[in-house]
């Protein structure tokens, strides 16, 4: 991954901060849903004891209530068996006016009829109101028919049995005359001092849950505020340690190696560790920095110094290229130029043999002088200033193609040149770098009856490149390593004409570009020559 791309995704992901911040607010709510939970729990659990504390009132009621009758039915036996009623009345008058809860109490015989009242307009009456009813239902489906010989209670709770006495329990149990069920007593107690209880005791608890809940409200508040400001404390010093941190890293990458973390602050071990490590890496960087500038100073003098040599060198070169090009020079021409006169005035003098050798001699003159115009064209090539610009090598290729059908018009070549390919460079190099390789391709098919050129771009190992393809005589790879050498020659000058000189210059101008170059074949099945520009 390059470094814009890990920059670019290093800007996708969140700071620091957020995770601190949703961590908090991730706590806080895992904290609220605890709370909630065991706030639940409690009121469950108050609320259970609450009602097991009404229901234990209801039933204390219940159990005084039949407490009291039973008492009252014990007297009321004995006053029946004796025949009574004016005891079992004056009973009920001093039961109803001692007691407050019980609104009234009466004595029913097996026959339906009232035979003692608290009040005494009521003895002698016949059962009429709803709760007289349920009373003597009870005697006939309860107590006569099971036989009754004790005294059993039922209690009717009149809000549910007998909807029109509301606040009202009927406590209920058989009479007996002797061993015989002679009638029912019955009497209503008033349910309000137990709601009155009731309702003092739910008032009760409703205070202690009220206390209850403030205090845990208070103790969750305090226990989230100051847990809030520990928190944003710790995150407070978290974030100023990766702060100091990153500023670290920031003035180190911005080239200030003498900057070091201070160990103060940084609240926790592994920033500590890692302050330690910045500077030691800080400490490194600055080290290797100190010697690599006095590696690149003494790197900046070897190659002032090499520069001045070479260019000692090359004055030295220029001043043998010209003492060659003129020292030769005169004594191939004179060589060329006796020649010349012994060919024309002493023709008659001279048999067939001293002709040949006379003209081995002017070939060979000629010969050399080529070589010595091309060895100085190859080592210019070095010294030439380059005007790199956009250029168009179709075109290049084109004008070579046609300067060679015009010098050898009776030629059947076919060439196909690829249009538009642009590339930047010296335009007047890559001309001559085009001249030589495609007169190559020229001049190895001259043997062939239909021969190709071919002018692209290709693609190798991933890289575009250009390439110029014939199926000439090619040559053999185990010696492709001596292409691109001076003088280097692969084929007999017999067989074609050249100096060796091309397919170096074509090497020397495309390293120039900065590029490769390069050349596949096979011996008669033509070759490809390749080249990279940057």
């Amino acid at each position: 991954m390059g470094l814009k791309s890990i920059r670019h995704h290093a800007g996708k992901l969140p700071s620091i901060r957020v995770y601190l911040v949703s961590m908090n607010l991730a706590l806080l709510l895992l904290f609220m849903a605890i709370s909630l939970l065991f706030w639940q729990q409690i009121n469950n659990f108050y609320q259970t004891e609450q009602a097991e504390d009404i229901a234990s009132i209801h039933d204390a009621m219940q159990a005084r209530s039949a407490s009291l009758v039973r008492s009252m039915a014990l007297s009321a036996n004995q006053a029946i068996t004796g025949y009574d009623f004016s005891f079992l009345i004056s009973l009920m008058q001093q039961v109803t006016e001692g007691d407050q809860d019980i609104q009234y109490c009466k004595v029913l015989s097996n026959l339906g009829q009232v035979v003692a009242h608290n009040r005494v307009d009521q003895v002698g009456s016949l059962p009429d109101t709803p709760v007289d009813k349920q009373a003597l239902a009870l005697l006939e489906e309860e107590f006569i028919g099971d036989q009754v010989t004790d005294f059993s209670i039922q209690i009717i709770d009149t809000p549910s049995a007998v909807a029109t006495q509301s606040q009202m329990m009927q406590v209920v149990t058989p009479v007996f005359n002797g061993q015989e069920l002679w009638g029912i007593l019955y009497c209503g107690i008033s349910l309000a001092a137990m709601q009155e209880s009731i309702n003092e005791r739910t008032a009760e608890w409703d205070e202690e849950i009220t206390r209850i809940w403030v205090f845990y409200i208070s103790v969750a508040a305090i226990f989230i505020l100051f847990g809030f400001m520990i928190s944003l404390f710790i995150t407070r010093r978290l974030l100023k340690a990766v702060d100091q941190l990153d500023a670290g890293v920031k003035e180190v990458s911005a080239g200030d190696l003498n900057y070091r973390l201070s160990m103060q602050g940084l609240m926790c071990a592994e920033f500590g560790t890692f302050a330690t490590s910045f500077n030691r890496m800080a400490s490194n960087l600055e080290s290797s920095h100190r010697a690599l500038d006095d590696y690149n100073r003494s790197l900046e003098y070897k190659v002032e110094e090499r520069t001045t040599e070479l260019a000692r060198s090359n004055k030295e070169l220029e001043a043998f290229n010209y003492s060659v090009s003129h020292d030769l020079r005169a004594p191939l021409r004179s060589i060329e130029g006796f020649s010349q006169v012994l060919t024309e005035e002493y023709q008659q003098s001279l048999d067939e043999t001293g002709l040949d050798y006379l003209h081995r001699v002017r070939a060979a003159a000629s010969r050399m002088g080529v070589l010595i115009d091309d060895m100085l064209r190859l080592s210019r090539l070095g010294r030439q200033e380059m005007r790199v610009g956009e250029v168009d090598l179709s075109e290049l290729a084109n004008a070579t193609l046609s300067k060679l059908v015009e010098s050898e018009p009776e030629r059947q070549v076919s060439f196909q040149v690829e249009p538009g390919l642009m590339v930047q460079g010296d335009r007047q190099l890559l001309a001559i770098a085009l001249d030589n390789l495609i007169g190559n391709a020229w001049k190895y098919t001259s043997r062939c009856e239909k021969a190709e050129i071919v002018f692209g771009k290709a693609v190798k190992e991933g890289k575009s490149c250009y390439f110029v393809q014939d199926n000439g005589a090619g040559f053999d790879m185990r010696y492709a390593d001596k292409l691109f050498g001076a003088f280097q020659r692969l084929h007999k000058s017999s067989d074609f004409e050249g100096t060796g000189i091309g397919l170096a210059t074509v090497a020397r101008i495309i390293h120039r570009h900065g590029g490769t170059v390069w050349a596949e074949s096979e011996v008669d099945c033509g070759a490809t020559f390749y080249f990279q520009l940057p």
